[in-house]
């Protein structure tokens, strides 16, 4: 993009109309297969169990209880279903206010059967004396010839058929990190992450709770997380101190290894001489340009040390935070340089290597805030990650809160992120973004680290980082996940080392999302510069030439660091953030992260050798670099030949009618377009349409939340967005995205067209897509539509009172076309110059 060819995005009003939406086609979801029972032996069975379960609720008399105990009137039971069936999952959940019978939470085993695999499932319910009752009246039902459904089979079969064991639950029932981690060996003294289920008597309950653990000597962390339907405590005691206590409790939801401290390690190059030559050059050319509603860079790390020159203009001490101060202490006192203060320089500067070797005027124009959140050898009681991320954000906003910001978070914990399954850390990130944290809601931008691989032969890369997850709390739905690769491939040959990664290709530290389950969103989003690792053909090395390079936290003794990896990536993208903040300071996160992701491409080393055409071969990209490098001339302006429309809008995506929640609405945008050029001027040249949405959605974590339980999504709602087709007349295209319009006798739909990423791009929270066509049939492709796709707590889980609750949602829609000469912008900045918001 020519420096002089630079234009601002148009951010435009109206051109949108709200129109009614139904589902235009039955949900996706395969039949549940039932399993063939005799029905007299199996419902006989069934029963037997389910009435020695009533008879628990007399457990009190039968065995002496610690003193001072209290006995909530429910229980905790498992339904297990046979294997190679799946259970009915609606059946176990009651939708009523004040619920006699709840899933916990769900699990899945599975086994080798041959060639194939098997599966099995088991579902924790909490059940009160009444909710037992109910089941036996229905497996009666079942058993009752006299009753059978409208084609002769048994009432509830599909329910009873498939479970093979009704039995009372254990608290290794409710341990949701098997099989990575083990459940604890049951006298050893751990702590705990113990998820509570929220109810209409929240505190009452809680406080009960947390009474009965004290008094069989557990010990009760000072933090708490709060999510839509559960509490989140940290505890320490035995596996027996919590059987005595929690089983006889109805609040009881689930319970995890509680997050230990992090992965991100920088490794120190003793041989780097401090340069003051270039450290007073580097400071004579920054201009700091700041002022009072500047845009901040939070950084979540381990402290900066501010007297560094670099980094002293953008942080006083003021802007200096520590989850323990008392303890902690501000300072960077991660040892071989620190971390936070190599973050802190980049975030500023990029690459100081650039910054030296270009002897030109540098403008800074965003500061930052520091929040420490870890301490080296911290002899503390662990801490629950999500209640720091949620206090660090806070307390920065409500000092200083005209400064929009870009939350930074470089700490990350390799044996979390499960397959992608949400934790406690990257829901509160996902509260954060959200902006349910704090009154106003006020969504937050937030980037994370996807954390670091470490490759020790040169065998190991690639396939070793594509074994590797992302790691906690990289899955969070709302959050910026940056990844790594690397253009850092010179290296003196005369050492016997070479670059391990080639130049543009996935940098050896870079963690990604292959081997998750694939309903989780796409991770690493983007990729930034990470440096790379030489290897003398077996071993890797750290290589100070192969990384990048930033301010070094034991100034004056040391000036400079090498410095790289996901947390030297994520701090990349956070200046890159921070920057386009500044520049659309009325922007929403929601649009700055979509222009990030919007803007990002793959390198050709990325695509060398892959059939893009191939779905897989589009998962395998997809999740090991996300969509590519963000280009910042591109997310900063259009140009003549490249024009970006950008729309942000509220909708409400269901609503009650005669008290069921259906969906509501979808917006129909007709946009201005810049039709006669592409019909006339471009017409057989191609012309590049991309479109991204970006939407943050609201975290209910848990472990019934899976793919197989449709009723307890993760997030509050989905959106998506499809274009009009090549000569598809408007009455089909609505017809095509709402049952509720009505297609014309004489019209068809059209065949599907050659999207990129297809249905790939269908998960998290982000929605990306390109295709390349003529101009001629660009012209025609104005017409978009931004639907709610089928599931979102917000809908299922009534009793939370969500249903009609309005969201917001960025669009970004980019026409370009190669050719420089040609003007699409201009037609369409004239067209809309009434409702037109160039925000600079």
């Amino acid at each position: 993009m020519a420096e002089n060819n630079t234009k601002p995005h148009l951010h435009f009003n109206g051109y949108y109309s709200n129109e009614p939406y139904k589902y235009p086609k039955p949900a996706n979801g395969s039949k549940l297969l039932i399993k063939n029972r005799d029905r007299a032996i199996h419902g006989n069975s069934i029963l037997r169990q389910l009435e020695n379960l009533k008879e628990q609720f007399n457990l009190p008399e039968n065995i002496d209880l610690p003193q001072g105990i209290i006995r909530d009137d429910a229980i905790y039971v498992e339904f297990v279903s046979d294997w190679g069936f799946q259970l009915k999952f609606e059946s176990l959940e009651s939708n009523k206010d004040d619920p006699q019978f709840q899933i916990l939470n769900i699990k899945e085993e599975k086994r080798d059967a041959g060639e194939n695999v098997e599966y099995r499932y088991s579902v924790t319910l909490m059940m009160t004396e009444g909710g037992v009752s109910e089941f036996i009246k229905k497996v009666k039902d079942y058993l009752n010839p006299q009753k059978q459904t409208k084609n002769g089979q048994p009432n509830n079969r599909p329910l009873f058929d498939n479970i093979e064991l009704i039995q009372r639950a254990t608290l290794k029932a409710f341990w949701t990190d098997a099989p990575e981690i083990p459940f604890p060996e049951e006298n050893e003294n751990v702590w705990w992450e113990v998820w509570f289920r929220r109810t209409n008597v929240d505190e009452v309950k809680i406080g009960t709770v947390i009474e009965n653990l004290r008094l069989t000597g557990v010990i009760i962390g000072d933090s708490e997380l709060i999510f839509a339907e559960h509490r989140v405590r940290l505890v320490k005691g035995t596996a027996v101190q919590l059987s005595q206590s929690l089983l006889l409790l109805d609040n009881l939801a689930e319970l995890r290894k509680p997050q230990e401290t992090a992965d991100f390690i920088s490794h120190k190059n003793d041989t780097y001489e401090e340069q003051k030559e270039w450290l007073d050059d580097l400071v004579k050319r920054t201009e700091v340009a700041l002022d009072d509603n500047c845009v901040f860079i939070c950084l979540l790390d381990s402290g900066v040390n501010n007297i560094h020159p670099l980094i002293a203009p953008f942080l006083p001490d003021n802007r200096l935070y520590s989850y323990r101060p008392q303890d902690w202490s501000t300072n960077d006192s991660w040892p071989n340089g620190g971390h936070g203060t190599g973050v802190a320089g980049m975030a500023l500067y990029g690459d100081m290597l650039d910054a030296l070797a270009n002897p030109h005027q540098i403008h800074i124009t965003h500061g930052l805030e520091s929040f420490k959140i870890i301490q080296n050898n911290d002899p503390n009681d662990p801490v629950l990650y999500g209640v720091v991320a949620e206090e660090a954000s806070s307390k920065p906003i409500i000092d200083s809160p005209n400064n929009p910001r870009v939350f930074c978070m470089t700490i990350t914990d390799k044996s979390f992120a499960f397959k992608g399954r949400p934790s406690a850390w990257s829901a509160a990130i996902d509260k954060i973004a959200f902006g349910s944290v704090l009154e106003p809601i006020t969504p937050q931008l937030f980037i994370v680290s996807g954390g670091n691989v470490e490759i020790n032969l040169n065998v190991e890369f690639p396939l070793k980082n594509f074994d590797e997850s992302i790691h906690d709390p990289g899955q969070s739905y709302n959050a910026i996940t940056v990844g790594t690769y690397t253009r850092k491939d010179r290296i003196n040959p005369d050492s016997g080392y070479s670059h391990l990664a080639h130049n543009g290709e996935m940098a050896p530290s870079n963690s990604t999302s292959m081997i998750w389950e694939r309903q989780w969103p796409i991770k690493p989003d983007i990729v930034m510069e990470g440096g790379n690792l030489s290897t003398n053909g077996t071993n890797t090395s750290d290589h100070s030439s192969l990384k990048l390079l930033s301010a070094d936290s034991e100034f004056p003794k040391f000036t400079f660091i090498p410095f790289g990896d996901t947390s030297a990536a994520a701090a990349l993208a956070s200046k890159m953030a921070a920057e386009l903040r500044t520049v659309y300071p009325e922007y929403w996160p929601e649009t700055i992260r979509a222009l990030m992701i919007h803007s990002a491409e793959w390198t050709d080393k990325m695509l060398e050798g892959r059939n893009i055409n191939n779905e897989q071969e589009r998962i395998n990209l997809i999740r090991s670099v996300g969509y590519g490098v963000p280009i910042k001339e591109k997310a900063l302006n259009s140009a003549n030949n490249s024009l970006t429309l950008i729309a942000e809008r509220e909708i409400q995506p269901y609503r009650f009618e005669a008290s069921k929640a259906v969906t509501n609405e979808y917006h129909l945008f007709e946009l201005p377009w810049p039709a006669d050029v592409l019909r006339e001027v471009v017409f057989e040249q191609n012309a590049k349409l991309t479109i991204t949405l970006s939407y943050f959605i609201e975290p209910n974590p848990g472990s019934r939340n899976r793919r197989y339980a449709n009723n307890f999504q993760y997030h509050s709602h989905a959106l998506d967005f499809a274009v009009i087709k090549p000569r598809e007349t408007l009455p089909v295209f609505k017809r095509r995205i709402s049952a509720a319009a009505v297609l014309p006798d004489d019209e068809k739909e059209l065949a599907d067209e050659p999207w990129t990423i297809k249905r790939v791009r269908s998960k998290g929270s982000v929605k990306k897509d390109f295709i390349t066509m003529s101009g001629a049939d660009m012209a025609e492709r104005n017409v978009i539509a931004v639907y709610p796709k089928n599931g979102g707590w917000y809908r299922t889980r009534k009793k939370l009172g969500k249903v009609e609750s309005r969201v917001r949602y960025s669009l970004i829609v980019t026409i370009e076309t190669p050719n420089t000469d040609i003007d699409i912008y201009t037609p369409v900045f004239n067209q809309i110059a009434n409702v037109i918001e160039v925000r600079v």
